[in-house]
């Protein structure tokens, strides 16, 4: 009887005889409409004469298949009721939902699902219809996100780094061109790096600078700072002293995005600026100690700052995988900023004292290092999720203005200009 039942809910699944196209650019051939262990109805397309792909109607979801797709397409009811697209269930303007979620039953089902051309039409028992284009199906759907290209960075050493791999656009290009724009963040995305030159050397000029990807991120060091042996903030950055590779805002619950660096004057010797790729660092333990490369990427390492009236205090492992693709998503490597190793039990402290000696010996490895002069007109992004900085000790008066820039906001421009 359920059978039976379940048949009759499916009505014709026709496609219609004008062009389309599937998601991968091909046409949506032939279809075919199953419920589980009853017959198949098949309907054709003019389109052609081989390619088949079929709907099977099951109790909680309905399967799409199609073999220009490298998979299957589930796609549980309640979930596609939660995602109707019309204008009574979302707002187009804001992009927001206005379907209660409360008002779906767990258990609904459609009255009907039928095919035409590249949309799925959906009638639901209270007699709301639903129209999904398929090609947003799959681009919203855990397949779709599973299948879909997704960056990988590319990782460097020195030597990578001394053939000129990294974009330096000039300051005109920059302010007045989108491109200018999209090859500096193009290169922070690929090699976590990108220059702007002949920038006048002010404060000033650096925000504008910056806020051609986004605005600044203000945090207890400001918005836009300047700092140079004066110690405002008790940071080692405020010193003169050489300062080891490291990320910045460990004890931060958010890290920022982007760091940004802008030498205004410098009347002596060294300060020259140590950039390490933290990935390469974390791959290459990955491939010679990946347990080490695993205990870093679960167990929880407390990092704090702390000066008069501030105490930031953040516990995460070092590693940070992402919750779906588990490639590397950012690295925590701060030796400065640990706080006392309180998360662990003993029995786990000198085994994770070791892994963290591994890591650090791939950090200072001097292949790995790229050191340069920065000198006023260079303004330097870098991924701060990615890329450890430090710098030699100097002499003299050097003077540095710079800023952060959220994770979420450099993301967002990456995402508008089609990076990533």
């Amino acid at each position: 009887m359920m059978k039976r039942q379940l048949f009759h809910r499916i009505l014709r699944h026709t496609l219609l005889n004008n062009e389309h196209k599937s998601l991968y650019s091909l046409p949506l051939l032939q279809w075919h409409c199953r419920t589980q262990d009853c017959e198949a109805v098949c309907l054709k397309s003019t389109h052609a004469k081989h390619n088949t792909g079929h709907m099977n109607i099951q109790q909680t979801y309905l399967e799409l298949c199609n073999p220009s797709w490298p998979d299957s397409l589930k796609l549980n009811y309640v979930w596609l009721r939660d995602h109707c697209r019309c204008n009574n269930c979302y707002n187009h303007t804001t992009k927001q939902r206005n379907c209660d979620l409360l008002d779906i039953p767990l258990n609904i089902q459609p009255r009907s699902s039928t095919m035409e051309g590249d949309k799925l039409i959906i009638a639901w028992p209270n007699g709301h219809n639903s129209e999904y284009a398929l090609e947003w199906l799959w681009k919203n759907s855990y397949n779709g996100l599973k299948y879909s290209h997704i960056y990988d960075p590319k990782l460097w050493d020195k030597q990578s780094m001394e053939s000129g791999n990294i974009a330096r656009v000039d300051l005109c290009q920059y302010m007045n061109t989108e491109k200018g724009v999209y090859d500096v963040i193009k290169s922070i995305v690929d090699f976590g790096i990108g220059i702007v030159k002949n920038v006048p050397a002010t404060v000033e000029a650096t925000e504008k600078v910056v806020q051609q990807i986004a605005h600044v991120q203000h945090t207890m060091f400001g918005g836009m700072w300047e700092f140079s042996d004066h110690l405002v903030h008790y940071d080692t950055a405020y010193t003169h002293q050489a300062l080891g590779a490291h990320n910045d805002n460990t004890y931060f619950t958010e890290a920022a995005g982007l760091q940004v660096f802008h030498c205004l004057h410098h009347n002596g010797g060294g300060g020259e600026t140590l950039l390490v790729d933290g990935f390469r660092a974390a791959y290459d333990l990955k491939q010679t100690h990946p347990e080490s490369f695993k205990r870093l990427s679960t167990l929880p390492i407390e990092a704090e700052y702390l000066e008069a009236g501030k105490h930031y205090v953040n516990v995460d492992s070092m590693f940070k995988l992402h919750p779906l693709t588990k490639k590397l998503q950012q690295i925590r490597f701060n030796l400065y900023d640990r706080a006392p190793m309180r998360t662990l039990p003993a029995e786990q402290i000198h085994q994770l004292y070791e892994d963290i000696h591994l890591l650090a010996a791939k950090v200072k490895d001097p292949e790995g290092e790229w050191w340069l002069k920065l000198h006023p007109g260079t303004v330097l992004f870098i991924d701060n999720w990615r890329v450890l900085h430090g710098r030699a000790s100097y002499t003299g008066l050097r003077k540095m203005t710079g800023c952060y820039v959220g994770r979420a906001d450099y993301v967002s421009k990456a995402k508008v200009l089609g990076i990533i």
